[in-house]
């Protein structure tokens, strides 16, 4: 199970971290070790730290001395380990990549299977329980950079009888604080404009290229993702980009009714920002929503020929298309 703990490690030691961020040995800002987060597990002597390293919490377990079981899942008929952050499935002949929403289930940790997990918010300085929405056992979408929505460097798997706040907290674990240094830096192309931005992913580092340029934006960063009244884990569009300037995400629609033959014609204009890598002779359309890769090294692995994680330059695109249909009966009232 340790194999790719140290495949990661092994990574890290060419692509360690700089002020805590993972950068090139020939960056200009001193290379440090990456960040580390402590999992809490209650054993003979009360409370005991495990430390890992890693990007995300995922990595970082995988990457300590614990014991891990790592749940599976079927999703889009394909099983799917909490290990992966990507997966892959084929539907009508196309094979299509996916954030898994299971990233970093697990089943047990060093035999313990009745747990409640807890992560640390520094920000508030208490203990919270996992996110339920998310999967309480789903630790992947926790990162320890001071700059994300789910931002913690210690995790608890807290059993029965037990209570995370007896925990020491002169021994716990601190997020990075992510500043304007070059390896958390992100280029954004705008039509003939370029935004710079620093983030521990390139959700947060769009958001702080907005805020520095002072531009109207609208960005998804939250992880939770609500459609036709359900609420899940935001595995789609976390760092959906919707707004830039004056020019937003919409669709207008034009329905016309004829009453001769009782039908409506609707005909739908939808308006969107697309996100691309750059590339030459033409930009390639990016596989994920900006949220899901970093500028960072040591991102989550990805099924080969799969775009990496690791991006720093993204070219955007205001686009459009229309498409038409027809309806039975006088719906011009929907639209």
């Amino acid at each position: 199970m340790k194999k790719s703990a140290l495949a990661i490690a092994a990574l890290m030691v060419m692509c360690v971290f700089s002020a805590v961020c993972f950068a090139e040995p020939s960056d200009a800002d001193p290379p440090q070790s990456a960040p580390t987060m402590k999992f809490w597990v209650y054993g003979n002597n009360g409370w005991e730290a495990h430390a890992g390293n890693g990007y995300d919490a995922t990595v970082a377990l995988d990457d300590s001395d614990l014991t891990v079981v790592w749940a599976t899942e079927t999703v889009n008929g394909t099983t799917v380990s909490g290990s992966q952050m990507v997966y892959q499935y084929t539907s009508g002949g196309w094979t299509y990549s996916n954030i898994n929403p299971y990233y970093g289930k697990v089943t047990s940790v060093n035999g313990l299977s009745a747990f409640t997990a807890y992560y640390y918010d520094e920000s508030t300085s208490a203990w919270v329980v996992c996110d339920t929405v998310i999967g309480n056992n789903v630790l992947g979408f926790y990162k320890p950079f001071d700059d994300y929505v789910l931002a913690t460097a210690n995790i608890a798997f807290v059993p029965a009888n037990q209570d995370a706040n007896d925990i020491d907290s002169a021994l716990l674990a601190s997020v990075a604080a992510v500043t304007h240094i070059s390896c958390y830096e992100v280029t954004f192309h705008v039509g003939s404009n370029t935004y710079i931005g620093y983030g521990s992913d390139c959700a947060t580092a769009f958001k702080d290229a907005m805020v520095t340029a002072g531009l109207t934006y609208a960005i998804d960063l939250s992880m939770h993702h609500t459609s036709y009244g359900q609420t899940t884990v935001n595995n789609g569009y976390y760092g959906e980009v919707t707004t830039i300037g004056n020019q937003s995400k919409t669709t207008t629609y034009n329905a016309v009714y004829d009453d001769v033959d009782d039908v409506t014609y609707v005909t739908a204009d939808y308006y969107y920002w697309g996100l691309y890598l750059p590339g030459s002779p033409y930009n390639i359309s990016s596989t994920f929503m900006l949220g899901f890769m970093s500028p960072l090294a040591g991102m989550p692995a990805v099924p080969s020929g799969v775009q990496s994680l690791t991006q720093n330059e993204f070219v955007f695109d205001y686009e459009y298309f229309q498409y038409s249909w027809v309806d039975q009966g006088d719906t011009t009232r929907y639209y």
